[in-house]
Order: C-alpha cells, then sequence, then structure tokens
C-alpha cells in the first residue's frame, strides 16, 4: 500500500532528510524513513532508460546503466553528446517548447518515437536546468484500451453515491490493467487509512474494510504523491539501473527524480511489498481540493509493466475520480442535510422570537440532541446552561465550558474528545465525541452536543499504528488484527458539521441583534432598578420621623382629649393610632429592604444563635404579651457564621410573622435548630390557619397578602425582607404548610466553616 493522507510542505520535508545511502547516508529503518530522499535515489527501474540533458546546451549530462537495450548505444558513447543522436529536430522542437524554463517537474511532455528496433514511448520533464527524459518499449496499442476506458468514464459519472463510484472505480482499472487487486483506499485524519472497494482474484483475500497505520507511508512520499499523481513498481525483483555519473556532473549533487516514472523505488518500500507478497504495484493519486484524499492502489503477484499508453489513461481517469469524488461527496452531503434543514429552520424561528435563549433551546419540543443524533446536549447563555439528555454531571460541564472558552474558532467537532481535551476521560460513556458552536464569539455562548463511546473492533492489515511503530524494517505480517477501539464516537456526519456551522450563524444573526436589545433593555432596567431603590430608600428614611412625629401627637392628643369625645370619636383616635403604628412598621421594614438591596456583602462573624433570638424577642416582647403567646426556643443553639444585624432582622421577621397570623389567644411558637449537610437548619413553626399551596412562594413577594390589606396585618414586606437576608447569606428561606395545621419556615444556611474545611 502506498500513498499518503495529508499533504505535507514539500519545503519543510526536504529541509529534513538525509542524506542519500551512497553519498554515505546512513541506512533506512522504520525509527527514520520519514527522512529517506526517495526523489534522490540516484537509480532508475531497468524496464526503461533515463537520461539527463542541460537544459540550455541539450548535452547529455547522465545516463541509466541499462540504456543500450533501449537506445541501442551504450551511456559512454551518449555522456557529452547532444540530444540530436537521439532525437531528430522534429522530435526536439516540440519539446523545448512543451517545457520552457520554469515549468514545474510536474509537467510532462510525452511522444511516441519511431526506431528501427520498433516504437518508443518518451516522457520528459524539467527539473530546474536539466531535461530528465525517459524512455520506454512501447507496445501495440490495444483494442480494448479506447473502449474500456470510454466505458469507465460514462460509469464513473453515472454513479449516484460515493460508494457506488469506488466502486465502479476499482471494476474499471482492474479491467484496464489486469492487475490482481485493485483498491480504492481513503485516507483518514490521522493518516492512517480505510480501504473503501476492492476488485480482486478469487484466490487473493480480502482487504476490503481493513485499516493501514499512517507510518507504513513516509511523509515524503505522501508530500510527492500530491504533485506527482502516478507511482509505478514494475518488479520489486529486479536490480535498479544506475545512473552514469551518479551525480550531476554540472553540480556534484543528486539529480531529483521525484517526477520521474522510471524512478527506483525506495528499499525499504520494496522490501515492504515482498512481505506483503506483492511483486509489482502501482498508485494514482486522488487529490481533492489540494490534499490528498486517497488512492487507487493496484498489485500483482508477477513482474507487471503497464505501458505508457495504459498509464496515461489511468491518469485521466485519476483525474477524472478526483472530481468526481468531490461531487459526490457533495451530493451525499447535500442530501443529508435536506433532512435537517426544517429542523434547523424551527430552532432558528424559536431564537428569533426569543428574550431568554436558554430557557428557549432547553425546550423539549425543538429536540437539539435529535438533530445532531446526539445522545445529550448543552446550551449555555446568558451566564448559565443548561443539559437535555444523557450528559456527564455539572462539575464536568462547567469544565468543559471552560476549556471551550481557550479554544478559537466558532466549530469544534471531534468523535474522540479525550485526545484533545484529558477531562474527557472520565465519562467516556456519554461524552467521547463533541460538536459545538460558539453564537456570540469567544464561547461565552452556544450549542454543545455530546455523544457516547462507541465500542468498535477495527480490522488493520497487520499491525495498529502503535505496533506498526515498534517495529524495525518493513512490516512482515499482514493477517488481520482486530483492535477494540475505545474512546471514540460515532463520526459526526459532513452534513452535520455543516448544518452546526450553519445553525451556528443563523443564531448568532437571530439572537445577536436581539440580544444587544435585551442587554440594553437589561441595563436600562438596572439602571431603573437602582434608581428605585434610592427613591424608596430615599423615601422611606425620610417619611421615619414624619411620621414619628404624627403618631405621637396622635398618642398625646389621645390622652389629653380621650375622655372629652363621644364613642364616634374615640373610634376615630383609636383608628389614627393603629393606622399611625401600622405606617411606622411599614416605613422601618421599607427602608429596612432597600437598605438591604443596596448594603455591600455581608460580613460574617461568629455570631450565638441564642442571643440573637433573645434580642428579637425582647424588641417583640409586647405584642408576645399582648397575645399570651407561649414562644418555645430549643436549647443548645448554635454558633453560626453570619452578618449579626441581618441575621436578627431575619429571625425578628419570622417570628413576627408567626405571631401575627398563629390567630387566636395563647399561640405556641416554636424555634429551633438542627444540623444539615454543610449547612444548618432553622425553623420557625406556628400554629395558625396555614397557607395554601399555590400560595407558599406568593407570601415572600413584596407586599404580597393573602387576602384584603383590611383583613391581612403587617406590611407585606416583613417575609421578602428574610428572604433576602438568607439570600445574602448564600442561603434560602421556605415554607411548608397544610392548611388548618399550620406553618413552618425554615432558614437554610450554609455553614463556611465545613465548606472551607476549617475544624
Amino acid at each position: 500500500m502506498t500513498g499518503d493522507a495529508r499533504m505535507a510542505r514539500p519545503e519543510a520535508a526536504e529541509r529534513e532528510l538525509l542524506p542519500p545511502t551512497y553519498l554515505g547516508g546512513p541506512a533506512i529503518t522504520t525509527d527514520n524513513c520519514e527522512r529517506e530522499p526517495i526523489h534522490l535515489p540516484g537509480s532508475v527501474q531497468p524496464h526503461g532508460a533515463l537520461l539527463t540533458a542541460d537544459a540550455n546546451t541539450h548535452l547529455i549530462l547522465q545516463v541509466s546503466a541499462g540504456a543500450e537495450g533501449h537506445l541501442g548505444q551504450p551511456p559512454a558513447a551518449l555522456l557529452g553528446r547532444p540530444l540530436s543522436v537521439l532525437l531528430p529536430g522534429s522530435d526536439l522542437a516540440p519539446l523545448l517548447a512543451a517545457l520552457p524554463p520554469g515549468s514545474p517537474d510536474h509537467r510532462q511532455y510525452r511522444a511516441v518515437l519511431a526506431q528501427s528496433g520498433g516504437n518508443v514511448a518518451l516522457t520528459c520533464h524539467r527539473a530546474g536546468d536539466l531535461l530528465v527524459l525517459e524512455f520506454e518499449a512501447n507496445g501495440p496499442p490495444q483494442q480494448s484500451g479506447p473502449q474500456a476506458l470510454r466505458n469507465a468514464v460514462f460509469a464513473l459519472e453515472s454513479a449516484p453515491t460515493l460508494a457506488e463510484l469506488t466502486w465502479v472505480a476499482v471494476q474499471a482499472v482492474r479491467e484496464l490493467t489486469g492487475f490482481d487487486r485493485v483498491m480504492i483506499y481513503r485516507f483518514a485524519q490521522d493518516a492512517s487509512g480505510e480501504v473503501l472497494a476492492e476488485a480482486r482474484s478469487e484466490h487473493l483475500g480480502s482487504f476490503l474494510g481493513h485499516r493501514f497505520p499512517e507510518s507504513d507511508i513516509p511523509a515524503q512520499a505522501r508530500a510527492l504523491y500530491v504533485r506527482h499523481l502516478l507511482r509505478l513498481t514494475a518488479d520489486t525483483e529486479a536490480v535498479p539501473d544506475v545512473l552514469e555519473p551518479r551525480l550531476n556532473p554540472q553540480t556534484g549533487t543528486p539529480t531529483p527524480l521525484g517526477g520521474a516514472v522510471l524512478r527506483a523505488t525506495s528499499p525499504m518500500h520494496l522490501q515492504y511489498l515482498r512481505n506483503m507478497g506483492v511483486r509489482s504495484s502501482l498508485s494514482v493519486s486522488i487529490v481533492v481540493d489540494g490534499q490528498l484524499w486517497g488512492l487507487i492502489s493496484c498489485h500483482h503477484g508477477a513482474a507487471h509493466v503497464v505501458e505508457p499508453e495504459t498509464r496515461t489513461a489511468l491518469e485521466y481517469l485519476g483525474r477524472l475520480l478526483s472530481l468526481q469524488v468531490q461531487v459526490k461527496e457533495r451530493a451525499d452531503t447535500d442530501a443529508f442535510r435536506r433532512g435537517l434543514q426544517a429542523r434547523r429552520a424551527r430552532i432558528v424561528e424559536a431564537a428569533a422570537h426569543s428574550l431568554a435563549p436558554l430557557e428557549t433551546f432547553s425546550d423539549k419540543g425543538l429536540d437539539l440532541a435529535g438533530l445532531m443524533r446526539a445522545g445529550g446536549v448543552v446550551a449555555f447563555f446568558e451566564g448559565g446552561w443548561q443539559a437535555q439528555g444523557q450528559t456527564p454531571p455539572a462539575p464536568w460541564i462547567e469544565a468543559l465550558l471552560a476549556w471551550l472558552r481557550t479554544r478559537e474558532g466558532t466549530l469544534i467537532h471531534t468523535d474522540a474528545l479525550a485526545e484533545q481535551w484529558p477531562g474527557a476521560a472520565e465519562y467516556m460513556d456519554t461524552a467521547s465525541g463533541l460538536l459545538a458552536i460558539s453564537v456570540s464569539g469567544g464561547w461565552s455562548e452556544g450549542l454543545v452536543w455530546l455523544r457516547p463511546e462507541i465500542r468498535a473492533e477495527v480490522a488493520w492489515g497487520g499491525a495498529t499504528p502503535e505496533q506498526a511503530k515498534g517495529q524495525l524494517g518493513p512490516r512482515r505480517s499482514f493477517e488481520t488484527y482486530v483492535e477494540t477501539v475505545r474512546g471514540r464516537s460515532v463520526p459526526w456526519h459532513p452534513g452535520e458539521i455543516e448544518e452546526a456551522g450553519e445553525l451556528g450563524q443563523a443564531l448568532t444573526s437571530a439572537l445577536g441583534a436581539r440580544l444587544n436589545v435585551v442587554r440594553d433593555l437589561n441595563r436600562a432596567l438596572e439602571r431603573s432598578n437602582a434608581e428605585w431603590r434610592q427613591y424608596a430608600f430615599v423615601i422611606a428614611h425620610d417619611m421615619q420621623e414624619p411620621v414619628r412625629l404624627i403618631s405621637q401627637f396622635a398618642e398625646l392628643f389621645h390622652l389629653r382629649f380621650g375622655g372629652q369625645v363621644d364613642a364616634g370619636g374615640e373610634r376615630m383616635l383609636r383608628f389614627m393610632l393603629d393606622e399611625t403604628t401600622r405606617l411606622r412598621a411599614l416605613t422601618r421594614d421599607l427602608h429596612t429592604y432597600t437598605a438591604l438591596l443596596s448594603a455591600p456583602p455581608p460580613v460574617r462573624r461568629p455570631v450565638p444563635l441564642a442571643r440573637l433570638v433573645q434580642d428579637a424577642l425582647h424588641t417583640l416582647a409586647d405584642r408576645v404579651e399582648e397575645t399570651a403567646a407561649a414562644v418555645e426556643v430549643s436549647p443548645d443553639l448554635p454558633v453560626l457564621q453570619a452578618d449579626a444585624g441581618d441575621l436578627r432582622e431575619l429571625l425578628l421577621q419570622l417570628l413576627a410573622n408567626a405571631l401575627t397570623f398563629s390567630g387566636g389567644r395563647s399561640p405556641r411558637v416554636q424555634l429551633g435548630a438542627t444540623r444539615a449537610s454543610g449547612a444548618w437548619k432553622i425553623t420557625v413553626r406556628d400554629e395558625g390557619p396555614g397557607i395554601a399551596p399555590e400560595f407558599q412562594e406568593k407570601v415572600f413577594g413584596l407586599f404580597q397578602r393573602l387576602g384584603r390589606r383590611e383583613d391581612s396585618p403587617g406590611s407585606g414586606i416583613g417575609l421578602a425582607l428574610a428572604r433576602l437576608a438568607a439570600e445574602r447569606h448564600g442561603g434560602t428561606l421556605t415554607v411548608s404548610s397544610t392548611p388548618g395545621r399550620g406553618s413552618v419556615f425554615t432558614l437554610h444556611l450554609p455553614d463556611l466553616r465545613e465548606a472551607s474545611g476549617e475544624a
């Protein structure tokens, strides 16, 4: 098997190459074969003759040792002579016109020369200031050749899919060449290759579906195959003919033969073919968009010289196949994408009307995971994220999103995530494959699709990449080796990758302007809220003094004139006193609430809970006495890490609420504290009428009452204030209640000492 998966840069490869062995370079092994100067063999295959000539003087500089058998003259008779001794002016003039100075080495001039011993095929190219001429016997034209090529062209163009195209190609090439085995070999991203199609003699075993490691093919050979589409090894047992002289006599350097069809094959590769049981091989490159997509690879069990005319047909066929591969892959991808377009349009439409992208993309009706045949999907927008389907736990997702923020581009896809991000190794069962798009740039917002691991068996042609690297010399075994592969998902289809890219662009367009508007509105709303909080704070603060004076004057008026008014006047005075008391409580609570909204983070210090409870009960002493309430406080209350003022206010509001809504005379209120995992649970229990389930969250809203204001005592701020104080400490305040059986308010307060590991 010959060829390459990636188009290496030739200049980079040449800088690293070793000197040829005939100039004292080291023996070539698997440890250094990627540095073998295969374009400088100093010899040619013996089924033809090669000579070099100065492109300016046309004097012959080098001749292959076996030239006499092909040209009728030994090297000594040709060296230093003009090309005209072999080529009359009628043949030389068109050659020179076809290869002017600056011609690349892959541009060839071909002709058939009439010689006394029979027709000779001439192939010529330039290598800088050298003309490289190759001469081979040209057999009689094959009657079936043109028809077979014509039929092959029609078959390739008519193939509806890539799979059908490759099958037609191997059949056509085998018919044209007569090789025992013809394969289409496609390269993967890691430069290993897989046999996609095969036509073979019945006595041969099959390589269909087998993979071959990247180390089977040196990097410099891969680079060469992009420029020169055809490579022939006619006989692995033939002794090559050296050039005479070995070095260019004008420069004293090896002659580059990368563009020569007769170039001698690397001894390393010859042994590789022998070990494979191959006597002759031929390869034609399949180049798509300037990259080596794959090869037409031909093997034969006996020496097999493919005539120049047939090789020309194969080159044309290879070029046509390269074009058709691109066409069929495009057709396959377009057909796949047509099945996704309606679903993508529905997602974009939903996004275009969304003010909350995270909520929109969390809608299971959109089936984001199903769009890309994923096991799970993560949407991350505006600082938050939501996961659907089978995904790893939250800490892993947070780490993945942090890793994505270090990446470039707007689309990432892999079927082996752990190879790119080691953090994925722990959850390969749900996240071996990843397809991600960035919507807003910088990976701050986007979508991630995850695929689970698929344990698969891969058939290798004798060795895995790791095993091949560990062998000294050419591989000897080509028996099928089955490897169980882990850590990989089903690969993402090219249509899915393209669809994800277009979805990302569409979402960026749909959400970008809308999100900018929403964010501007949010910023304006924040400013408005800040102004409102300041306004409410000032109002509440400035109202406290006038309300206090009104209340005091109302009490003085009642004391001085209470006995001088009738029953109606007494009711009016009592109403005025009650309302001023309510107004004082309202302004006080509103002032406290707005102060907390703008306050800096709480300062946490050790504070005994028992002391805060006693302070709150002391403030509520009049109400406790008035209602004859029984307040039961658990002994051994803990010492908490909290802001004493905030926590006292919270307890004050909970106890006041319990006393206010317990109902009847002598209510019973209980306060206790129990240990929870990493936190304290503080509960306040009453025996009031209870709260229906649909109202249990509403009671924490600002100015929220469960009935008419006239029938509901309290300011409507207390529980909202208590929850705000709890949230400022990273805690929660909830209520559980059964109508007719009282309510239990629970403060869940994290224990910072345990979270930090302190004793």
